[in-house]
């Protein structure tokens, strides 16, 4: 299933982020996308943003997904540190056309389960 989280400090939402089932039917595996990562400027850097990953994470492994997927720009340099950091792989760098107006590349990164990581390497 699909899951929505914040996160709170001092009783304000300080961070968000989305996870929505993606049926990869050319690879036939079970993907879950992590969506709209955002933490509020005056709370980056104390580890918020690692928390809501590894939930998704988390939340993956239990719901029995193989991969968890993310779309992001390119511009996105410190989410795309944090998202290497993490272990996510950059999976290719593409540039729709909406985008290309705006000449911004877009990359998506894949994060293979534990259990998946074998049969995503022997492909």
């Amino acid at each position: 299933g699909s899951c929505f989280w914040v996160a709170e400090a001092e009783g304000q939402v300080v961070g968000i982020v989305g996870a929505l089932p993606v049926k990869e039917r050319s690879l036939h595996k079970e993907q879950l996308e992590l969506l709209h990562l955002c933490v509020a400027l005056d709370h980056r850097g104390q580890g918020i943003a690692k928390a809501l990953i590894r939930t998704v994470l988390q939340f993956a492994r239990n719901q029995g997904y193989s991969h968890v997927v993310l779309t992001t720009s390119m511009l996105q340099h410190s989410a795309l540190a944090l998202y290497q950091r993490m272990g996510f792989q950059k999976l290719h760098q593409f540039s729709p056309l909406c985008w290309r107006l705006l000449a911004v590349p877009l990359v998506t990164f894949v994060y293979c389960l534990p259990s998946a990581q074998a049969s995503w390497e022997h492909e």
